[in-house]
């Protein structure tokens, strides 16, 4: 797993940054071809996951649109027993240490502008690794995430192109509303990540009738002692 790791953090390094509305960056083919397919094999099923709290994430009948399964030692020990151990190493390297300073690194500079020197001397920071699964109906509006989260990275994890148009979309807030900068193509095998700000919108369409659940892993770095389980990270 250390070879994957390390092709992540070369490409986090070698990404380009767009500064607009905050540092931000998209990158393709994360991880080997074949790793991303046993990935894809092995994605918890969807009562194992659990709806979120959350009002975009309900219609109007009432239906929920959104579930998560927070990975955690614990939460892997309920998945299926001949995907543990692979779940296992794929959270060691989300949590390690050094994809955190990879990411810090590559924003440093928004980092130090909203929270000044002092974030140097903060307690160690947290990656938290969280499966979304989506459904028709979900949508998020624009928002730029709570104050307590420092990076966010999400890993789209679709099995083809057909999901294209819903990726994360990023905004600039205006007077009377927002204007739209960009939307991620939800690309099998790709990810982004941004640094969260004041000016972090962000959001995501909602998903028509017609469409397939749509996958996601989501790790963010919080302030340690402001990490947030199942159902309240968002």
């Amino acid at each position: 797993m250390q070879s994957i790791l390390n092709r992540l953090i070369n490409k986090i390094h070698a990404s380009a940054i767009d500064p607009d509305p905050s540092d931000n960056f998209f990158i393709e083919d994360v991880f080997p071809p074949e790793l991303y397919a046993q990935i894809l094999s092995r994605l918890p099923s969807d009562d194992e996951y659990e709806f979120i709290e959350h009002p975009d994430a309900v219609l109007p009948d009432g239906t929920r649109t959104r579930k998560l399964l927070d990975l955690t030692d614990e939460s892997i020990k309920n998945l299926n027993p001949d995907h543990q151990a692979f779940w296992h190493e794929i959270k060691r390297m989300l949590v390690s240490d050094v994809l955190q300073k990879a990411l810090v690194q590559k924003f440093t500079r928004r980092i130090k502008e909203r929270f000044g020197e002092q974030w140097q001397h903060w307690p160690k920071m947290i990656n938290v690794p969280i499966f979304y699964r989506d459904f028709p109906g979900y949508f998020i509006s624009e928002h730029t995430d709570a104050p307590f989260k420092v990076i966010t990275m999400q890993f789209y994890l679709p099995k083809d192109e057909s999901q294209i148009h819903l990726g994360t979309s990023f905004h600039r807030k205006k007077n009377h509303g927002f204007e739209l900068l960009k939307t991620n193509p939800f690309k099998p095998n790709s990810a982004y990540a941004f640094v969260r700000t004041d000016n972090s919108w962000h959001s995501v369409k909602q998903m028509a009738a017609h469409e397939s659940k749509r996958d996601s892993l989501a790790l963010t770095i919080y302030q340690k002692g402001f990490e947030y389980k199942s159902g309240k990270t968002y």
